[in-house]
């Protein structure tokens, strides 16, 4: 069968599927993306790469709800904390490739032994912005698009030092693509890019807008310009050294820990609290006390939606903790240069009907108090008994106090979330 290769220079360029179904030549395309997750199940036969280059495609088969319920639905990266599902492209691989594909992946960095793509709750890797060059067949599939993978590289300081990569840049829409990434790089995604990825060829910290959230593009070098050689020494000021904290600094809030009876014990009961608290009506929202602790059933509080909870309102439950993400090992850097920081992470509480709650710190404070430390700096004498201790927390259970929270994102926007009050000393005591 005949095939043609694509011009096309992003994902929004893609044909129409009315167009592939028509075509019978075999089309191939070759651009820049961010790799989100690779995911294959044993109950598959396909693994799926999903990929972006933050432009919109809704004639997708990811986007219309065509594959697999239990594929990743929400990814961050960056200043980007719910990438919006019509910039998100399926890319099928073969069950016999997933696991070559995946050792390519983690060529970008070693914080990718920290994911699985056979483990759905790992396989999510989005956070870490996998730059790649991907070489895929653009077909029709249910009438909508879909790729399948031929060939997929990454794009990392060895990789772009080779003349081919050089050539490729100059003619793939490369500039383009990195305009759109770079509008939502923060310092977080600029730290962990920098020791295997060349950001500093497009940014520097000066160019940072702590307004935004992300680094402005005013110094961004030419295509043709990458730096591939290692970090330099660079003077850091005092307010860049602190992880995150202009982003997600915020005021404890006080709670008066008061001890409130569950309304209900029966799942058709909590069900009913549960429609009660995401009403709009004050007088339903009103039965969960503010600033103070309610107690209640994991069921109960699984079956909660955070942004219809009022504002510091705290609950504790008994439940399982049976995983923190990322690894122990990576919570805990060093970048270069730099003083010790630790890495937001989150705790995975499980019930017994599986579902779900993840429990996350994010600022300094949160990090701080889970910590039991005032500073920062103040780990790394106790790296080996925290290591420890964390350890001992995965799989067991826990009386844990969850309060709501909100992450500030760009232009004025927030994310709520279940932020963990309850210090690590604490949790081991049950």
């Amino acid at each position: 069968m005949p095939s043609v290769k694509l011009e096309c220079k992003s994902i929004a360029e893609l044909p129409s599927p009315e167009h592939l179904a028509n075509d019978s030549r075999l089309v191939y395309t070759t651009f820049p993306v961010v790799c989100l997750a690779l995911c294959k199940l044993p109950e598959w036969n396909f693994g799926f790469l999903l990929v972006t280059d933050f432009t919109d495609n809704d004639k997708n088969a990811y986007a219309a709800g065509r594959l697999p319920q239990r594929l990743p639905e929400s990814f961050s990266l960056g200043d980007i904390h719910a990438l919006e599902q019509q910039k998100v492209f399926p890319v099928t691989v073969p069950a016999s490739k997933v696991d070559l594909y995946w050792s390519e992946l983690c060529k970008f960095s070693p914080h990718m032994k920290q994911y699985n793509p056979r483990d759905e709750m790992k396989c999510n890797f989005s956070k870490e912005g996998v730059i790649c060059s991907l070489n895929m067949r653009v077909k029709e599939y249910r009438g909508e698009l879909e790729g399948w993978i031929s060939t997929l590289e990454v794009c990392n300081r060895e990789s772009l030092n080779k003349p081919t990569f050089r050539n490729w840049i100059k003619n793939c829409g490369f500039g383009n693509f990195m305009a759109r990434y770079l509008a939502h790089v923060d310092e977080r995604l600029y730290n962990r890019l920098l020791p295997n990825f060349p950001i500093d060829a497009y940014l520097q910290p000066g160019d940072f807008s702590s307004e935004k959230g992300g680094y402005t593009t005013s110094k961004k070098r030419h295509d043709d310009e990458l730096l591939t050689q290692a970090p330099k020494t660079r003077k850091i000021s005092a307010a860049q050294v602190t992880f995150q904290q202009q982003f997600t600094q915020k005021q404890p809030v006080e709670s008066q820990r008061v001890a409130i009876q569950e309304p209900c014990s029966s799942s058709e009961d909590e069900l009913t609290q549960h429609s009660q608290v995401s009403t709009n009506g004050p007088s339903q929202r009103s039965q969960w006390q503010d600033f103070t602790v309610n107690s209640v059933s994991f069921s109960t509080l699984a079956s909660f939606t955070v942004h219809n909870i009022p504002d510091a309102t705290a609950f504790e439950t008994t439940v399982l903790l049976s995983e923190i993400l990322p690894d122990i090992n990576m919570l805990f850097v060093r970048p270069f240069k730099r003083t010790i920081k630790i890495q937001p992470f989150k705790l995975v509480l499980k019930g017994r009907d599986d579902k779900v709650v993840l429990a996350e710190l994010h600022s300094e404070n949160e990090l701080n108090n889970f910590f039991g430390i005032e500073e920062t700096e103040e780990i790394i004498n106790k790296l080996d008994k925290v290591s420890t201790q964390l350890t001992q927390l995965k799989g067991s259970q826990v009386r844990i106090r969850l309060i709501k929270s909100f992450l500030n994102l760009s232009y004025g926007y927030r994310k709520a979330y279940w932020t963990c009050q309850t210090p690590l000393n604490e949790l081991l005591e049950i």
